[in-house]
C-alpha cells in the first residue's frame, strides 16, 4: 500500500474490488444460470429449445462484436460512469422485452440490445478494473472478484427454479434482471476504471522493489508482439475456443438431469453444483497462478473437467455421483474466464491486454453462440445430451494440446518479444 494513501485508501480498494465482485454475480453469474428459463419458455411458446436458446446466442455473439468497441471507447476518453448508465438501461429494457415475448423471433431482436448493454459489464470490463486497481497478487484477487459469477449462479439457480414453479417464467425473469442491474450499481456510482483518477496507485505498486519488478515481468509478463494471425495468437484463439464451447454445456444442465429421469429440482442442484465448482476453482486456480504460473493452472482445471464430463457421460447413478460430477465439470469456468484472462495478460503483457482481449471477446462470444444452440439442437436432432457431452471430451483433449503448443512457442520464440524503449 502506498504511504501517502494512508488508512482511507485500503477502504478504497476493498470498495472496488466487492463492487466488481458483484457486477461479475450479476453480469456473468446469473447468465450462467440461464439454463433454467429454457424449459419453461420452450413449454410456454411451443418452440423447440434450440429456437429458444437462440437469443441467447445471439445475445452472445453482439457481446462480442461490441467488446472492441467498448475498448475503442474507453480509450478515446469516454467515461466509465457514462457508458455503464447507458448499458444498464440497455439491460434493463431488453430483459421487459424477452419477459414478454410472444414468440421467439422478438426474443431474438431484444437479444441484440441486451448484447450491446452486456459488452460493457461483463468480462471484459470487469478484469479491466482489476488489472487497473491490483498489482500485487491480481490472479488470486482476479480469481476472488470472478468467484462472484459462480456464487451468483449457486445461488440463483435453485432459487429461480422454485419462482417459476410458482410465479411463471416470467414473473421470475424480471427479479432476474432487476438483481443484475442492481449489481451493477456499485460499480457504476462508486468505482472509477483507473485509481489514478482518484489521486492513488495500483495496489502494491510501492511493495515492488527493483529486483521484484523484473523478476515479475520476466515470469508474468512475457511482452510479445499481438499479431493478430500469428501462430501463438491464432492458438490462443483456439485455446478459448474450446474451452468457452466446453462451458456452454452449463447453460443445459438442469434440462440433462430431467432427461437422466431426475426432477427439475434436482437439474438446478446439478447446475448449482457445477457453480460451486465455478467458485472453488477460479479461487484455487487464482492462487496457484500466482505460485506455479498461469499455464500449469490451466492444466490442473482441465484434469478435472475431463473427470467431470466422462462421470457425466458414463451416469453411473445415484444422485450424489451427479453432483460430483457437476461440480467437476464446473471447474471449466475457472478457465473459461479467470485463466484466458491470465493467459492473455501473461502473453501480451499489461500495455497490450486492452486489445488482445476485447479480440479474444469476439471468440469467446462467437464459442457461447455456437455451442448453446448446437448442444440444444443436437438434443432435438438426437433425443439425448450425450453427443453435446462427448464433444466437450474432445474439445479438452483440444485444449490440452494448444496449452503444450503456447507453453513450447513463448519460451522458444525470443524474436517474438516487443521492442522495449
Amino acid at each position: 500500500m502506498t504511504e501517502q494513501a494512508g488508512k482511507r485508501p485500503n477502504l478504497r480498494y476493498v470498495v472496488v474490488a466487492v463492487a466488481v465482485c458483484l457486477m461479475a454475480c450479476g453480469t456473468m453469474g446469473l447468465p450462467n444460470a440461464y439454463g433454467v428459463f429454457y424449459t419453461p419458455m420452450s413449454d410456454a411458446l411451443g418452440a423447440g429449445r434450440g429456437a429458444v436458446t437462440m437469443h441467447m446466442s445471439i445475445s452472445n455473439l453482439i457481446i462480442g462484436l461490441f467488446t472492441p468497441i467498448v475498448a475503442r471507447s474507453l480509450a478515446h476518453g469516454h467515461k466509465m460512469r457514462n457508458v455503464l448508465m447507458v448499458a444498464t438501461a440497455l439491460v434493463l429494457v431488453s430483459g421487459v422485452a424477452i419477459a414478454f415475448a410472444p414468440n421467439t423471433l422478438i426474443m431474438d431482436v431484444a437479444a441484440v440490445v441486451r448484447g450491446v448493454g452486456f459488452a460493457a459489464v461483463a468480462m471484459f470490463v470487469i478484469t479491466l478494473y482489476i488489472g487497473n486497481w491490483f498489482q500485487k497478487g491480481r490472479g488470486t484477487i482476479t480469481g476472488i472478484a470472478l468467484s462472484g459469477s459462480g456464487i451468483g449462479s449457486a445461488i440463483a439457480s435453485p432459487i429461480v427454479t422454485a419462482c417459476i414453479e410458482r410465479f411463471g417464467y416470467q414473473t421470475a425473469y424480471l427479479g432476474f434482471v432487476a438483481f443484475t442491474v442492481l449489481t451493477i450499481l456499485p460499480v457504476m456510482l462508486f468505482c472509477p476504471l483507473t485509481p489514478e483518477e482518484v489521486g492513488l496507485k495500483p495496489y502494491g505498486a510501492d511493495e515492488v522493489d527493483e529486483d521484484e519488478k523484473g523478476a515479475k515481468q520476466a515470469s508474468d509478463d512475457l511482452g510479445l508482439k499481438l499479431v493478430l494471425l500469428s501462430p501463438t495468437f491464432v492458438v490462443l484463439v483456439v485455446f478459448v475456443l474450446a474451452i468457452v464451447l466446453i462451458t456452454t454445456l452449463s447453460g443445459h444442465m438442469a434440462s440433462l438431469a430431467q432427461d437422466y429421469g431426475y426432477s427439475a429440482q434436482v437439474g438446478a442442484l446439478l447446475l448449482s453444483a457445477s457453480m460451486v465448482g465455478n467458485v472453488v476453482s477460479k479461487f484455487a486456480l487464482g492462487a496457484i497462478a500466482d505460485k506455479i504460473g498461469a499455464f500449469r493452472a490451466c492444466v490442473c482445471s482441465l484434469v478435472t473437467t475431463f473427470v467431470g464430463l466422462l462421470l457425466i457421460l458414463l451416469n453411473l447413478g445415484g444422485q450424489t455421483s451427479l453432483l460430483v460430477s457437476g461440480f467437476l465439470y464446473g471447474t471449466s469456468f475457472s478457465i473459461g474466464s479467470l485463466g484466458i484472462s491470465l493467459l492473455t495478460r501473461y502473453i501480451f503483457g499489461d500495455d497490450q491486454y486492452a486489445e488482445a482481449y476485447s479480440t479474444i471477446s469476439l471468440v469467446t462470444s462467437l464459442a457461447s453462440a455456437m455451442g448453446v444452440t448446437a448442444a440444444g439442437l443436437a438434443y432435438d436432432l438426437t433425443g439425448s445430451y450425450a453427443a453435446p457431452i462427448i464433444a466437450g471430451i474432445a474439445l479438452v483433449g483440444i485444449a490440452g494440446g494448444c496449452l503444450v503448443y503456447l507453453r513450447w512457442r513463448v519460451t522458444t520464440r525470443p524474436w517474438e518479444k516487443r521492442a522495449q524503449a
